[in-house]
């Protein structure tokens, strides 16, 4: 554990109140930016024209921004975190200002590809920043305040595309982007990090352009991008073989691009293989409840988006508590506890029927909501305090890393799963049963998942029980020698 967590405490200055509200600011735009286009979409393809395109729109940003996090948390390790993040928010504000402007539906595509890469920067940043100025009772109580940043804005998000779209016009979505973004790199100009602790290091070319060829590649073979999502099996395969390929030479690289072998280590393991599978479990709630409440239940569009964003009420309130509640009780019963809420979410989502009304599954989303909030800021903290400032980046970027990538392919594999089901039906009513038993097969498989996080979160609180209890053995042992 590095020097700088062992502090008891940071006083708070003006410069670091000016320095969080930039940290926060930043998170907070790339976060809707992610969600406050999706409203405005059908009315940008009625104006640019190529509506087959749109999907793309998405995909794109979906794709950078994915691809690119690793790359910047390596980058923000070898070249400081200021300068790396200033850096991407130079590119996300130049490519929303490009993203407004654009005059036709190629052109949004690509600039909307440029605006990905700059949000890749932004959230991996943030938190590394985070771990890097405060000790750890401080870090678990912020982070989870910044953690929720991300639920707040799928709350405001669509409401704040509609509301442009039905006023001012949807090139806002992007254009209030460029004020917000000058404000935060203003704000943060102040903020003097230790540069002492900088690696002596290259980003390592050949890994970084390996991952973001195999990552991109298994992503449009997974189907991101196509409205139907159909998966493209010798793309994926293609994908497997440059990713393959990436982590033979990460494993034999003296700097890689990504550090594989934190994956081996007792409690970053564990916490990387719990946050791609919550992945799966978020990203799949949000794909295919509406789905449920819509097209088996009967209900509108509104009540679907009621009962997806019950979960983005849970978590925000859910990871402030844990935040305050980690000092006293521990990451490890968090993660226990968070887990057996994902549990009984997913099991109430499994358990739905076809007439079970608006309080079952936005009560099923809620308690997923709280399972998310209750662990994720913790596991991220951990993972920071087991690193030292040098790796703080890439380790921070590599659990955003997991969570993005398993919600990817946990999303497209469900894709898959009930396709076999819709696809063999030959009637509408047919169609609709076959829908609902589709469904229900995913979300028993949600429930496997959740029954491997709470396994998972078993695992570390006895290993750490056992960890503690030979350090006890062994101060009993020296003392009495």
């Amino acid at each position: 554990m590095s020097s700088e967590q062992t502090a008891t405490r940071v006083p708070w200055t003006p410069v670091l109140v000016r320095v969080m509200a930039a940290l926060m600011v930043s998170l907070f735009v790339a976060a809707m930016d992610s969600t406050v286009v999706g409203t405005a979409l059908p009315t940008i393809a009625r104006e640019l024209g190529s509506f087959e395109l749109y999907p793309w729109v998405v995909a794109g940003y979906l794709i950078t921004g994915t691809t690119t996090v690793p790359l910047w948390g390596r980058l923000a390790d070898i070249r400081g975190r200021k300068p790396v993040l200033l850096a991407g928010l130079a590119i996300f504000v130049v490519a929303s200002a490009l993203c407004a402007w654009s005059p036709s539906m190629l052109w949004l595509i690509a600039f909307r590809t440029l605006q990905g890469i700059g949000a890749g920067c932004i959230q991996p940043l943030v938190f590394t920043t985070v771990g890097d100025i405060f000790p750890l009772e401080q870090r678990a109580r912020l982070q989870g305040f910044f953690s929720s940043m991300w639920a707040i804005a799928a709350i405001v998000g669509p409401g704040l595309g509609a509301l442009f779209v039905s006023t001012i016009g949807w090139r806002w979505i992007f254009t209030i982007n460029i004020p917000i973004g000058i404000a935060a790199a203003a704000l943060l100009w102040g903020y003097a990090e230790r540069k002492d602790q900088r690696v002596e290091a290259r980003l390592d070319v050949r890994g970084a352009v390996l991952l973001t060829a195999g990552i991109t590649v298994l992503l449009i073979g997974l189907g991101t991008g196509t409205e139907s999502a159909t998966p493209n099996w010798p793309i994926v395969g293609l994908a497997l073989l440059l990713l393959g390929g990436f982590a033979a030479l990460e494993w034999r690289s003296r700097n890689p691009t990504v550090p594989l072998y934190l994956l081996r280590h007792r409690v970053i393991g564990p916490a990387i293989l719990i946050g791609l599978i919550a992945g799966t479990l978020m990203f799949g709630v949000t794909a295919y409840l509406p789905l449920l409440v819509q097209s088996v239940q009967g209900r509108s569009a509104y009540e679907a988006g009621v009962a997806v964003a019950a979960m983005s009420f849970g978590w925000p309130i859910a990871s402030s508590l844990s935040g305050f509640a980690m000092v006293r009780i521990g990451y490890q019963r968090l993660v226990v506890i968070g887990a057996l809420a994902l549990l009984a979410g997913s099991v109430m989502l499994a358990a739905a029927q076809p007439n079970s009304g608006l309080l079952w599954t936005g009560g099923a989303s809620l308690i997923i909501g709280v399972g998310m909030g209750t662990f994720t800021a913790p596991l991220l903290i951990v993972i920071q305090a087991n690193v030292g400032w040098a790796q703080r980046g890439a380790a921070t970027a590599l659990n955003q890393f997991s969570r993005t990538i398993g919600g990817a392919i946990g999303v497209a594999l469900m894709g898959i799963v009930l396709q076999r089901y819709v696809g063999s039906a030959h009637a509408p009513l047919e169609a609709r049963e076959e829908l609902y038993r589709g469904l229900h097969a995913d979300f028993i498989a949600l429930v496997v998942l959740a029954a491997g996080v709470l396994v998972a979160g078993i695992a570390v609180l006895f290993a750490s029980r056992r960890q503690r209890l030979q350090a006890r053995a062994s101060e009993v042992a020296s003392a009495g020698s």
